[in-house]
């Protein structure tokens, strides 16, 4: 059986993956001129967290894009802990490779909408979204790679990304 029951794939214009990618140096290059460290152990300098950043941002945009919420992308200037992506209360998360689960921090809001977009070649995956509270339980929590402990969420608890287009046209948010 695969993990990777339905995605919706979006492929970036050019000109939406430069505005994307310029919002991952932007943040990389404010990261590491205000001494932000890297979360979870990922690297605060070079190559490997600019990578991070840039991925991070290709996902937001692309879930942004498909919910037809361009405009709401890319608010925030500094890092905010607690923060969300997207109005109302939306969290990206972006692995860079489409067979990744959904990983959220332990302390993360359980408010918080969950979206799964994976990155890899030059394809977006939206694998689906949650609510945090759905999932941020004991049965989804590991540490794989040592790094300390997390939730990992399998693609097949996550629903699919039409439901949440419906859900935030019905509450305004999107079109």
């Amino acid at each position: 059986m695969t993990d990777n029951l339905f995605f919706e794939s979006v492929l970036l214009t050019p000109e939406e993956l430069k505005i994307a990618i310029d919002e991952g140096d932007r943040r990389q290059t404010f990261n590491q001129s205000h001494g932000v460290k890297g979360r979870g152990g990922a690297p605060e300098r070079g190559d490997r967290s600019r990578k991070i950043n840039v991925e991070g941002a290709i996902g937001e945009y692309a879930v942004a894009r498909y919910l037809n919420m361009t405009k709401d992308v890319f608010k925030e200037y500094k890092p905010v802990p607690g923060s969300f992506d997207l109005p109302p209360n939306i969290d990206v998360k972006t692995p860079a490779s489409h067979n990744r689960r959904l990983v959220i921090w332990l302390n993360d809001n359980p408010k918080k909408i969950f979206v799964l977009a994976t990155y890899e070649g030059k394809e977006v995956r939206l694998h689906g979204w949650t609510y945090g509270d759905r999932v941020m339980k004991d049965c989804f929590i590991e540490d794989p790679i040592g790094r300390g402990p997390r939730y990992y969420v399998p693609k097949s608890v996550l629903e699919p990304m039409i439901l949440l287009k419906s859900f935030l046209i019905d509450l305004g948010y999107s079109k």
